[in-house]
């Protein structure tokens, strides 16, 4: 409950001056104004993003002078949802304790740098990522509804940005490591479905990848924006000239979760490194040195690998046989006190327009309403024709 709280609570300064994020506002309420129930099958960016725009669907009854709060009330809850997994007795065989799992649950609630991952819909195909992390570290759901509702829900996450094609040889790897079992089966299944159709349709669309990957990007980018995000928030402190004993710091703090949870938990820390690495190269081979260039430049692509090392750190603390490993994957949680502070409420979108001409357009069913949004380059454009 506290960590839940804390949550909602972080949002403050965007309840008292909500606005429309990027994509939620040009992609999702547009498309959802303007095609409908159709919108859910048209792909952007090269991908589906189901999640986003059956939420856009479910409010476009909604007066558009009041999507951004619910907006930002669907997106609190269904994150919290997804985080949800963590509280679970699923993950009993890797932390059995009950108090850790809460633990868990606010540590990824308190989670720093998500500026751009809070509150808006579009993002809420990054925080599926952490989902599907702590679901492949879970075993079966004991009841045949909570069985159906992970099926579901894995669909709705696979249907919904690249991720799914990432996570599926480890959701292979969960169906080995629960003894095979029917319902992981089923799983797999799911995921290798969703992985085929969003690999379909990126392959047909225009959409080109930098392919600017190279071991030394990578590695200042788990330094810089997954330990330095940790330790500091979204300070600017990597970027430019950058605060040498920071980068140090942050260095060393990837480094001691990684060999710490290695030794203490290798048979999941080994898994779910490799994982950190692909997701991360991923990025970075999309988006090259821009990935390091600033604080708040693409965090989305941060979440899941930040929540990687703090899931780990949890496990560490929960599993391992000897007490050393234990009190220093603690120390390295509280590291992260400074940034979790700094970053505890995301700061309101910069361009936050009223909404009421844009309302009185649709109303009065003109042809073409627009409204700029957000900043340069993003404006929403309803015109049901």
């Amino acid at each position: 409950m506290a960590g839940a709280v804390l949550f909602v609570v972080r949002g403050l300064p965007r309840f008292r001056s909500p606005g429309l994020f990027a994509e939620d506002g040009e992609i999702f309420l547009a498309g959802a104004h303007n095609d409908g129930l159709r919108a859910l099958v048209d792909p952007y960016a090269g991908y589906l993003h189901a999640i986003p725009r059956l939420i856009a669907a479910l409010f476009v009854q909604v007066p558009i002078t009041a999507v951004p709060l619910a907006y930002l009330v669907a997106t609190m809850v269904v994150h919290l949802v997804m985080m949800g997994p963590a509280l679970s007795r699923r993950l009993e065989p890797l932390l059995p304790s009950p108090v850790l799992r809460a633990g868990l649950f606010a540590s990824l609630c308190l989670l720093p740098a998500l500026w751009e991952v809070y509150g808006n819909i579009a993002n809420l195909i990054f925080a599926a990522g952490t989902a599907m992390t702590l679901l492949v570290l879970s075993t079966d759901p004991a009841t045949r509804v909570g069985r159906g509702c992970e099926l579901i829900a894995l669909a709705l996450m696979g249907l919904s940005g690249p991720l799914v094609v990432i996570f599926l040889p480890f959701f292979a790897w969960r169906w080995l490591r629960v003894s095979r079992t029917r319902h992981s089966l089923a799983v797999l299944g799911v995921v290798v479905t969703t992985s085929v159709v969003q690999l379909a349709v990126y392959l047909t669309s225009d959409r080109e990848t930098l392919s600017a990957a190279t071991p030394q990007l990578l590695a200042r980018t788990a330094a810089e924006r997954v330990g330095g995000g940790f330790l500091s928030g979204d300070r600017n402190i990597y970027a430019g000239t950058p605060n040498l004993t920071m980068t140090v710091l942050a260095t060393v703090w990837i480094t001691g979760v990684v060999l710490v949870t290695c030794w203490a938990i290798p048979r999941v820390a080994v898994g779910l490194w490799i994982l950190f690495a692909v997701l991360l190269f991923a990025a970075v081979n999309a988006y090259g040195p821009a990935m390091v260039t600033w604080s708040f430049s693409l965090q989305r692509h941060v979440t899941t690998p930040m929540a990687i090392a703090v899931i780990l750190l949890w496990l560490t603390i929960g599993s391992a046989k000897r007490a050393w490993p234990r009190i220093l994957a603690a120390a390295l949680l509280l590291a992260g006190a400074s940034g979790v502070v700094h970053d505890f409420s995301p700061a309101p979108y910069p361009d936050r327009p009223d909404l009421g001409a844009l309302e009185r357009c649709v109303d009065a069913e003109q042809e073409v309403c627009r409204q700029p949004i957000f900043g340069p380059g993003w404006e929403v454009v309803i015109d049901p024709r």
